[in-house]
């Protein structure tokens, strides 16, 4: 196996490939500015959400919104009203682009300059009017934000990232229902927790997926776009990419920070992954409860429950201690079974035994991905 990088901290600001590796960059979003921001707007009127409309799937949003060819890609554009009851009523602007408009920059995600750009595009073809881009960029907010990090991987990872994948599966916290494993010809493989549109604070949209696979299938017109340099590097590498998504402003308020897209621009990469690592822990990492009785544990569930306390000792977590119990179980009655019996001795880990080769190597694939991903604390320092 050949990973480049220990990690995606190890990663990051790694710019020589044109793809800035293991930074977190803003994918895509929608951007609202107070219309009374503007000299002068004209989108017509048939194009006007009320505000509960900007909260819709991203393609009936499109379907709404003025369309604006750019740079072979589009704008899209609404006014966005809505009476309120004793407060002033709601009167925005509401502007959606991809970050492929960037070009060559794609992977940096969406810039300010990209922003600032576009504002000047819609100015100059005489739907908005403004004196200062600069001013209306600070008076911009965002909802729906998405942000993705990429990470550099040999070709020869994938069938370890998949068994992982279906490891996730087993792990998710949610209903199966809201855990979508995929793989298809054009976008590749990965997976997906809940619906992006949909997403809250409990039960958030997260996407793990092959981008080089996606670029190369699904985006093959814009990949043809790209330089030559960044194709090579997309083509020669297995490039995976984590998205996760802020759905409003009380995501942004749980985490501590403003939705101002100044602000947004201002946050530390350090804080990204903070928020990556506790979406992916809210839909991965285990809850269990304490056990009512303790004292009625049989035999060999005592004897397990010492295993359970040295283990905690070391610094496993719930999930890496629950993984070698559940991940080794083919069988869905046995994986019940053993979840039973784990819900029974709660705060303690397994035993760190010599079981079977692919025991043994089911386990250590997971913890060694876990670790890679940077996305759960691994504080075990040996192996199994």
């Amino acid at each position: 196996m050949q990973i480049y990088e220990t990690n995606i901290e190890n990663q990051a600001n790694n710019f020589s490939t044109g793809i800035p590796y293991g930074k977190p960059c803003i994918d895509s979003s929608k951007f609202f500015i107070d219309t009374a921001c503007f000299e002068e707007t004209h989108i017509p009127k048939n194009f006007t959400l009320i505000d509960s409309d900007t909260g819709e799937s991203l393609n009936d949003f499109k379907r709404s919104s003025l369309e604006i060819p750019y740079k072979d890609h589009k704008i899209y554009i609404s006014t966005v009203k809505k009476i309120l009851p004793n407060s002033p009523p709601i009167d925005k602007i509401l502007i959606y682009f991809p970050a492929k408009i960037a070009g060559n920059e794609y992977f940096y995600g969406i810039q300010k300059k990209n922003f600032i750009e576009v504002l000047e595009h819609l100015k100059s073809i005489g739907y908005l009017k403004f004196n200062n881009a600069n001013d209306i960029y600070k008076n911009t907010f965002v909802r729906d934000l998405d942000i993705k990090i990429d990470m550099k991987l040999a070709h020869n990872d994938k069938p370890e990232v998949k068994e992982y994948n279906k490891a996730l599966r087993e792990r998710f916290n949610g209903v199966t229902e809201n855990f979508h494993l995929f793989d298809s010809k054009k976008q590749g493989f990965g997976i997906q927790t809940y619906e992006r549109d949909k997403s809250t604070i409990t039960k958030p949209f997260l996407k793990f997926y092959d981008k080089s696979k996606e670029l190369t299938g699904k985006s093959y017109e814009f990949f043809n776009t790209l330089s030559a340099y960044i194709q090579s590097e997309v083509q020669d590498n297995f490039i995976y990419r984590y998205e996760f998504t802020l759905k409003d402003k009380r995501s942004f308020d749980k985490f501590g920070i403003n939705n101002r897209l100044e602000d947004v621009h201002e946050v530390l990469e350090s804080k990204w992954r903070e928020i990556g690592k506790a979406f992916f822990n809210t839909n991965f990492q285990t809850k269990v409860k304490k056990p009512r009785d303790l004292s009625k544990l049989r035999g060999v569930e005592k004897t397990l429950a010492l295993y359970f306390t040295e283990d905690i000792k070391r610094g496993l977590t719930v999930t890496q201690i629950k993984d070698k119990y559940i991940l080794p179980q083919k069988d869905k009655k046995q994986r019940y079974r053993m979840s039973l019996l784990f819900e029974r001795i709660y705060y303690f880990s397994a035993v760190d035994n010599e079981n079977t080769k692919e025991i043994r190597h089911t386990y250590e694939l997971v913890n060694k991905w876990d670790k890679f991903f940077g996305l759960i604390e691994n504080t075990q320092k040996d192996g199994l």
